[in-house]
């Protein structure tokens, strides 16, 4: 009971609550959004691990003092393909550090994973990837399409190895004619990096007419790919004045070639057939073209003499005058109904003018009438007037300041005025001043 009235307590004084849900839910957001704990690779040894029914992967990580609980999803371990984890297995892990909400625990959820013999350059290559990526080297609005019908093809690989027999016995099954000029390299191992670099560059000479080029190798292992992930020969890649397909033989992993190439193939072979046409195939569309280009001409042709053959049959080209013929005949019709036609309009104006022969008579009399009512009218103004009063006899006062006198309150006695006639005006002194008649 005293908790109880703890509690009570507690709420009663505004004190915020949280729920164990608000708690769990606001460190994983703080752990998710904390970037030095997300995109890491973390090595360790995998214990306790569970393949579950789903697909996910369930298992512990640990070093010599701690271990951490992780979660590979099926979505993240589909795409590892070749290696089956264990427990015993000393792996890298990458990925980022989230929270279990329902047990308040926190784990590693994984993305990928490697092992740990390959985690170091694992690493450092998706370190240039993402450097280079940053420097717009991998731009696919700077891919350039491939030639559809190359003359000379250039390959930078291995002069003994099974990659440039597999392109010359694919191209050359495929177009027979094809011109292949080899820049022989080293593609694996102590100077492979420059000789790749080197041969890409030489099958870049003017000189030589090469169209496109095939750079790459057969597969191999992640070690023996190793060239195509360094820096120098990703560069040549995207320096190349020459379009250039990126062929390295791979079952997993895409080397860095491939974003820089204009374009990838899994393999070599694939490569050639990217770029070699069939020629039997042309030789097929060059056949249809050449009957429908036929087919149309003809019905051009066709259509032409017709049109030449109405013309020469028509009376116009006998007779070229007659062509004048009918627009004259025409005209002479139009000119015949556009008289008629302003005659008729004239005829009825001069019908609606007799309607209208005793205006001026009409407007004599209303002159006249009104006349004699301005006369009447300008008669009874006059005597409303005050000239018309004055005209009576009578006459006005008005005081040196320009008013009337309507009152004899209003003048004093000595004052002078002005009187005012119908014709003419004179001035008067007031001697005596009467309020009555």
């Amino acid at each position: 009971m005293e908790n109880l009235a703890r509690i009570d307590t507690i709420q009663s004084s505004g004190t915020d609550v949280w729920s164990v849900s608000r708690l769990n839910q606001t460190v994983s957001n703080i752990l998710q959004n904390e970037t030095h704990i997300q995109g890491i690779w973390l090595e360790g040894e995998i214990s306790n691990i569970t393949h579950h029914s789903s697909g996910h992967i369930y298992f512990s990580l640990k070093d010599e003092r701690c271990a951490i609980n992780c979660t590979f999803f099926k979505n993240a371990n589909q795409k590892m393909r070749g290696i089956r984890l264990q427990n015993g297995m000393q792996i890298l892990a990458y990925g980022g550090v989230s929270v279990y909400q329902q047990r308040g625990s926190y784990q590693f959820n994984v993305g990928r994973v490697t092992l740990a013999g390959e985690g170091e350059l694992r690493i450092r290559i998706e370190q240039l990837r993402r450097k280079l990526h940053a420097e717009g080297l991998f731009d696919p609005s700077k891919k350039r399409p491939l030639p559809p019908l190359p003359i000379t093809i250039g390959v930078a690989t291995a002069a003994t190895g099974a990659a440039i027999k597999d392109i010359i016995r694919v191209a050359r099954y495929r177009f027979p004619e094809i011109n292949i000029i080899l820049a022989p390299c080293i593609v694996q191992g102590e100077g492979a990096v420059d000789s790749i670099v080197s041969a890409i560059e030489a099958l870049n000479d003017p000189r030589f007419g090469i169209d496109v080029i095939i750079a790459g190798r057969g597969g191999g292992s992640f070690e023996d790919l190793m060239a195509f992930n360094e820096e120098p020969v990703v560069r040549a890649y995207a320096n190349s004045r020459i379009p250039i397909v990126s062929a390295v033989g791979h079952e997993i992993d895409s080397p860095l070639s491939d974003l820089a190439a204009d374009a990838y193939s899994p393999t070599p072979s694939a490569a050639a057939e990217r770029v070699v046409p069939v020629r039997a195939d042309l030789e097929a569309d060059l056949e249809a073209s050449e009957y429908r280009m036929a087919t149309a001409l003809g019905q051009r042709l066709r259509g032409v003499k017709e049109r030449l053959y109405r013309l020469s049959t028509s009376g116009v080209y006998k007779n070229p005058q007659a062509i004048l013929e009918h627009p004259a005949q025409r005209m002479d019709w139009a000119v015949k109904e556009l008289t008629s036609t302003m005659q008729g309009i004239h005829v009825q104006a001069l019908r609606r003018l007799e309607r209208f022969q005793h205006l001026p008579i009409l407007f004599r009399q209303n002159l006249e009438q009104n006349s004699r009512r301005f006369s009447v009218l300008s008669e009874r103004l006059d005597n409303f007037s005050p000239l018309g009063t004055l005209q009576r006899g009578f006459s006005l006062v008005r005081r040196d300041n320009g008013k009337l006198v309507r009152s004899a309150d209003e003048l004093k006695k000595g004052e002078d005025v002005e009187l005012l006639f119908a014709q003419g005006k004179a001035r008067a002194k007031i001697e005596e001043i009467r309020k009555e008649w």
